[in-house]
């Protein structure tokens, strides 16, 4: 169940397109890239990447590696996720991986669930 927050700031819901399945990714730096390191392996427990399209609107991906889940994929227009600002698409970023984790109860995903509730 969602607690409802009745001071939170409205965010502008996310634009979404069509995928492209031979759409373009980010190949280079990317705007912004924040990470939840794992405690001893060489990789993220979890990553979201912000960018700037060209055409003004903020692009984000998650990735996120736990014991009974994890996605990865790389920030882009190819996925058609768009937001008016990069506070947005941080915000769709948070959602999008805590939906994907779900009920997960390991370590990891307590890890990162608290790790999204420090990026609001």
């Amino acid at each position: 169940m969602t607690q409802l927050d009745l001071f939170a700031a409205a965010t502008a819901p996310a634009i979404r397109r069509p995928v492209k399945p031979h759409g373009k990714v980010v190949q280079g730096e990317v705007d912004e890239t924040l990470t939840l390191p794992h405690p001893r392996m060489a990789w993220h427990r979890a990553r979201i990447e912000l960018h700037r399209h060209h055409a003004g609107l903020w692009m984000w991906s998650t990735s996120w590696q736990a014991v009974n889940s994890g996605r990865s994929y790389r920030v882009g227009e190819k996925w058609g996720k768009f937001a008016e600002s990069r506070d947005a698409a941080l915000f769709h970023a948070v959602q999008e991986m805590r939906g994907g984790i779900g009920i997960e109860a390991s370590a990891d995903a307590r890890a990162i669930l608290a790790w999204l509730d420090t990026l609001r």
